[in-house]
């Protein structure tokens, strides 16, 4: 695994209260500060955000914003570990140690072309790299798990089943490219340094979730989770790790 990091350059606040969805109140320098939340609904069993360490990324221009900024992580242990909430940075994130050839131990992109967004069939994969025979597709996704919230009450009790809609057509997606003998991964990205992902099992409430993933395994989809540790000034790759599958019944 490599070492290297992403440089970042986060500011240290303190959560005063999250008076909505999209906005958090805090305190920087002794000035009261409102910042934007990336996390439009509940984040995992938090509900007091009061007195709560966070980083957060400056506005560039405050004065075409309403916020002044926008949160990317907090902490639960007064700032000795930062758990990030802002799932949109992951994308790029990702990219870029795959640039940097810091997730070898999933893919070597040494030599490798990368692209991003990739269209294939009716789905858009997030990143594909060519290493000039075969393409690895890689599709990310960002649960927050153990820290923060139990995976297995969001992941076995969906308010619907088109919720999952786009997430299991991706699987099936790659099922189909690992048919034809290109590699393809489903990586679990995590902001901090969660436990190894234990998955669900299977009932009445995820059949359908359970058995679309375990048949994209049985074709060939592989499934590792990626840790991802956080601090003011940079991001670095704390663990990765192949998982076991989610098998179907």
């Amino acid at each position: 695994m490599g070492s290297m990091e992403i440089p970042l350059c986060l500011n240290v606040g303190e959560l005063i209260s999250r008076p909505n969805r999209f906005i958090f109140e805090g305190i920087v320098d002794g000035q009261l500060q409102r910042w934007h939340c990336p996390v439009t609904g509940k984040i995992g069993k938090v509900d007091n955000f009061h007195g709560m360490p966070c980083l957060f990324t400056p506005a560039a221009d405050t004065g075409r914003r309403k916020t002044q900024g926008t949160v990317e992580a907090i902490s639960l242990n007064c700032g000795k570990d930062w758990i990030g909430i802002n799932q949109n940075r992951i994308n790029g994130w990702i990219e870029s140690l795959l640039r940097q050839n810091a997730l070898s131990a999933m893919i070597n992109t040494e030599g490798c072309s990368i692209c991003h967004e990739v269209r294939v069939g009716d789905s858009r994969i997030d990143i594909a790299v060519d290493n000039g025979e075969t393409y690895t597709f890689l599709e990310l996704k960002t649960p927050i798990h153990d820290l923060l919230l139990s995976y297995g009450d969001t992941f076995s009790r969906p308010s619907s089943e088109s919720y999952f809609d786009r997430g299991l057509r991706h699987f099936k997606t790659l099922a189909n490219l690992a048919q034809e003998g290109h590699r393809a991964i489903v990586a679990l990205c995590f902001m901090y340094n969660a436990v190894p992902f234990d998955p669900p099992k299977r009932d009445k409430w995820n059949a359908k979730i359970v058995d679309t993933i375990g048949e994209a395994t049985a074709n060939g989809v592989e499934t590792w989770q990626i840790n991802l540790k956080i601090s003011q000034h940079s991001l670095a790759v704390n663990l990765c790790m192949q998982t076991f599958p989610v098998q179907g019944v």
